[in-house]
């Protein structure tokens, strides 16, 4: 739960940060970098609670799969 709690949280933030890119102003681009990260945290937050463990762990297995290399299965 802390990696997918870190990862979304860093995924928040950067993308808050690119939305604010796209606005002009000091104030409205801190408004919506911090709209933008409360509505990715959130959505992550509920995806995490009110989906069941083993969908979630479903979900997650297939992104770390990804990420392993061809040779390393089944060791």
């Amino acid at each position: 739960m802390a990696l997918f709690s870190l990862t979304t949280g860093v995924f928040a933030v950067v993308a808050g940060a690119l939305a604010a890119l796209l606005v002009p102003g000091s104030t409205a681009r801190a408004l919506v970098w911090l709209v933008v990260t409360i509505v990715a945290a959130v959505s992550a937050g509920l995806w995490w609670g009110l989906t069941p463990v083993t969908e979630r762990l479903r979900v997650l297995d297939r992104a770390v799969a990804r990420l392993r290399p061809r040779g390393s299965r089944g060791r």
